[in-house]
């Protein structure tokens, strides 16, 4: 059974590399920002507002940034990654490789 840190180390490798795919193909922020509007209108709790706020935020700015703040080594970082809009990005195999490669360790 995967332990927090393994949890952690995929969630942090899988959110590096959809942010190289973010660098590669801009069209991915938009459907990113899709994402957070399709939550925001099935009522997702007012409790992860805060959040999908600061996703859209990081989405429309500098990707340097939201790379700070997304794969840093913090628990708002690691929370943020909880969080994501960005579970569409990677393929299953590729999400599944980095899986595994994170639960090695």
């Amino acid at each position: 059974m995967p332990t927090q840190q393994d949890i952690d180390r995929f969630t942090l490798a899988f959110h590096q590399r959809a942010i190289e795919c973010l660098r590669q193909e801009q069209d991915l922020q938009l459907k990113a920002l899709e994402v957070l509007d399709r939550w925001e209108t099935r009522g997702m709790s007012d409790g992860s507002r805060i959040y999908r706020n600061e996703w859209r935020t990081l989405l429309l700015g500098d990707l340097n940034r939201l790379e700070q703040a997304v794969c840093g080594p913090t628990d708002h970082a690691a929370t943020l990654r909880n969080m994501s809009p960005l579970g569409f990005v990677l393929s299953d195999d590729e999400r599944l490789r980095i899986r595994r490669t994170a639960m090695a360790k």
